[in-house]
């Protein structure tokens, strides 16, 4: 959790709300820090699209790297897949 501790910072903070709403379309309060945590915490890396649809179990036949990107489902960031799963920032709300 040590790592966690970078999100003290309100420029971090600002700055991760708003690469996940130019990334993600997610309109994230920078300034609660609960709610930038949920959101990192729900931010899972996959080396590439098939390990994603392999894990998730996402249907290969109607789901394409296209599908996915365009509705901003998964980015490609830093080399990595990665995916933001709705269902957990939800979940973890409350």
């Amino acid at each position: 959790m040590q790592g966690m501790m970078i999100f003290e910072s309100p420029i971090i903070c600002l700055g991760f709300a708003n690469i996940m709403k130019a990334e993600f379309d997610v309109d994230i309060d920078y300034t609660d820090r609960a709610a930038v945590l949920r959101a990192a915490q729900a931010l899972v890396p996959y080396e590439g699209v098939e390990g994603f649809l392999m894990f998730t179990g996402w249907d290969k036949e109607y789901c394409s790297e296209e599908y996915l990107v365009e509705n901003r489902i998964c980015r490609w960031l830093d080399g990595k897949f990665v995916y933001f799963s709705r269902l957990l920032w939800e979940k973890n709300k409350f």
